[in-house]
């Protein structure tokens, strides 16, 4: 087997022979690198101990599986001889998975962004022997990277002294800012709002999504303004939403033929996209789409929503229901050679030869020139959004059946937990918003397989490959899983969603147990490494953990009556709540956790009376339907309770109450805490219905307010109020 495998390396162009260091390692990124011309070596003890023995600096570039620019610098570099001789004759190089060590990642990149002002990946830093950071870059040409190599090698054999020590100097800066602290601030709805119109003054007025280009979707800063927009009924907070939804829906980010968006655009328009689809994205875009179409009702969105979802299960699911990383951006051409976009794009013939008489409106609708916008071909994006989808989507089903003829890219098949996690909230949520129960199974089969195979005795692993799992998970992990695992709770159509909830506990008991600062804060990862420990604020592909934690304790202190996880929400919010507001575009995910704890939950399914009460609210035929359904052993008060001090189960709706006889029965009973008198309460599940105002009475948005008192036998809680926006 082995001897194929150099074989195939040998045909296809590798100048290396013999494998490194990588030998053993299951990374997909890492053995990609295998057979580099370099001696790489994964991070850990023997690369640093070998350093610190030679005397050597160390050359460290981090990347992952499906980046591009990645590929490129390994095959113009890292399969070059004469860098590779170079490399390994005067520096010990170390390869690092983003995607299996984020800790890592995001400090090594904090000091190329201190550095040089710019990040991306392949990150690039050079490190002293000691493992500390003096340079970084990100991807260089072959000739200006082997100019570096020579400058770094004659700056360490002749002023060592200085290098060492202006290395001490970032070293400690990246650290201090890494662990950082800031005084608490009050998140006033004022404030809230504020971050809201500073996201907005960036927001690109014709195209949307913020600044100019490359593009990136930026979900955690859009699902904070679309939370902003409901609790606030602002409309233009829900604009910007969508502006960006609907420049996305339409742009060559969406892959337009099979579903699903690509990680960002390179131009102002949404229309070139750098070609790989990460699962993360699909997530979060994902969640976004769903909650778009649940408030606004718009048929594009639950189109988009479906087609992406419909291709993680197609394209990104595990036989054991777990879901892989990612998709690469390179594909082979039909002669051989890899290039970004190939699996994407399109000529003109290559239409007319898979659409027939569909070919000439395809090219029409989805901007196909002569030219091409992409090396002679076109990415394909629209103009305007389908005022016919049906017949859009009957004749993109002709590219698609052309396009699995084509050699697909490159599955990258870890299983990461954290993103995993933000698929089976999205689905379980998207079950119940696009009444599709298939999605809630999927959920619920990828959570199952995360149990049963990827925690032990020691906890969760971040990774599964193949079977085999490794790499603790970090702080991110446990949040998303938990929160996950309440999503399949909220969501389950069965009403047997309680069963997940005691994973959820434990997710939370790890998460605040095993990665606490003792400012309150919770590091990334267990076990510091590289430059120390690492506070997880900001959002990358997913919401910093963080924020994933605290809104995990918001949500569990509202579904169980633990007091604690109150309690536990309350510090870690003041400890976060300062950091936020610090760097709000960056820490979207926890103003959003710190809004849910200050004004409650959003969406369709709300927990109220510490789960004593589940609301549900559903718009149709006219009509605002609220599902009550109270937990054994408590009860509601009616609406005409006998007791003038008990507090009336009301709803208004657009200013408007229910009218008395919409209410349903009372249930007339005493019980121990009020034995002399007789009380009216509601048991069980019931539904209150109030017929909506046409839309052209609407001035604007409106509100529906549910309001409610939760009594069990011996104690009445304080009354709530459920509002829900109508759009």
């Amino acid at each position: 087997m082995r001897l194929i495998i150099i074989l195939i390396f040998a045909l296809t162009g590798s100048q290396a022979a013999s494998q490194n260091h990588l030998l053993g390692e299951d990374s997909p990124y890492l053995q990609q690198h295998l057979y580099n011309a370099v001696d790489w070596y994964p991070w850990g003890e023997e690369a640093l101990a070998k350093a610190r023995a030679e005397g050597k600096p160390i050359f460290l570039s981090i990347g992952y599986s499906s980046c591009h620019w990645c590929h490129v610098m390994e095959e113009e570099s890292f399969d070059n001889p004469e860098i590779g001789a170079f490399l390994n004759a005067h520096f010990v190089s170390i390869k690092v998975d983003r995607e299996r060590r984020p800790d890592l990642d995001e400090q090594f990149m904090m000091v190329t962004q201190t550095v040089s002002g710019a990040g991306g990946w392949p990150n690039s830093v050079f490190l002293t022997s000691e493992a500390q950071p003096f340079y970084g870059g990100t991807y260089f040409p072959p000739d200006v990277f082997l100019d570096l190599l020579g400058q770094i090698e004659t700056l360490w054999r002749t002023e060592r002294d200085s290098v060492i020590a202006e290395a001490a100097n970032l070293s400690s800066t990246v650290q201090r800012y890494m662990t950082r602290g800031a005084a608490a601030r009050d998140l006033t709805p004022a404030l809230a709002n504020a971050v809201v119109k500073r996201m907005l003054s960036s927001l690109d007025p014709f195209n949307g999504g913020m600044g100019t280009a490359p593009k990136f979707p930026q979900e955690s800063a859009y699902l904070y303004m679309l939370d902003q927009a409901d609790r606030e009924a602002n409309p233009a907070f829900l604009e910007g939403v969508t502006l960006t939804l609907d420049g996305m829906i339409k742009g060559g980010i969406h892959d337009q033929v099979g579903g699903g968006f690509h990680r960002y655009a390179t131009d102002p328009e949404w229309r070139i996209p750098h070609f790989e689809k990460m699962l993360y994205n699909q997530a979060m875009i994902g969640r976004l789409l769903v909650r778009a179409s649940y408030l606004t009702g718009a048929a594009p969105y639950r189109r988009a929503a479906v087609r992406a979802l419909d291709a993680v299960l197609r394209d990104m699911q595990d036989g054991q229901g777990g879901f892989y990383a990612a998709l690469d951006a390179d594909s082979a051409t039909r002669s051989g050679e890899m290039a970004e976009g190939a699996y994407y794009v399109w000529t003109q013939q290559q239409v007319r030869d898979a659409a027939g008489d569909q070919a000439g409106y395809l090219i029409d609708m989805l901007n196909i020139t002569d030219e091409g916008n992409l090396d002679g071909a076109s990415s394909l994006f629209l103009t305007d959004l389908p005022d016919d989808p049906a017949r859009l989507d009957a004749a993109l089903a002709l590219l698609f059946q052309a396009r699995q003829t084509r050699p697909a890219p490159f599955v990258d098949q870890k299983i990461v937990v954290g993103w995993n996690a933000m698929m089976i909230a999205t689905l379980a949520e998207a079950s119940h918003t696009l009444n599709r129960p298939d999605y809630y199974q999927a959920a619920a089969r990828a959570a199952r397989f995360m149990l049963d195979t990827m925690q032990d005795a020691q906890g969760l692993s971040r990774i599964s490959l193949n079977g085999v799992t490794n790499t603790p998970a970090q702080l991110s992990d446990y949040a998303a899983f938990g929160l996950a695992l309440v999503a399949l709770h909220d969501y389950a159509p069965d009403g047997d969603g309680a069963k997940w909830l005691p994973d959820a506990e434990a997710m939370a008991a790890a998460a605040t147990d095993w990665f606490a600062e003792p400012n309150g804060l919770l590091r990334m990862n267990q076990i510091p490494q590289g430059l120390g420990a690492i506070y997880a604020l900001d959002d990358g592909e997913i919401p910093g953990g963080n924020a994933l934690t605290l809104e995990l304790l918001v949500r569990l202190s509202n579904r169980l009556p633990v007091p604690e996880y109150a309690q536990q929400a309350t510090l870690l919010a003041s400890a976060l709540s300062g950091q936020a507001l610090a760097a709000p575009e960056q820490r979207a995910g926890s103003l959003a956790a710190l809004q849910m704890l200050n004004a409650g939950e959003r969406g369709p399914v709300r927990y109220v009376a510490n789960g004593a009460v589940r609301v549900e609210a559903a718009m149709g035929n006219g009509a605002l339907e609220i599902t009550l359904t109270v937990a054994p052993g408590w009860h509601v008060n009616a609406h005409q309770p006998l007791e003038d001090y008990f507090i009336a189960t009301d709803l208004t709706v657009a200013g408007t109450p229910l009218p008395e006889q919409d209410y349903p029965e009372a249930l007339v009973k005493t019980l121990a805490f009020n034995s002399d008198q007789p009380l009216a309460l509601y048991e069980g599940t019931f539904t209150l219905r109030a017929p909506l105002p046409e839309y052209e009475e609407f001035a604007g948005p409106e509100r529906a307010v549910l309001t409610l008192q939760a009594c069990s036998d011996a104690i009445c809680l304080a009354p709530q109020e459920v509002a829900f926006t109508l759009w």
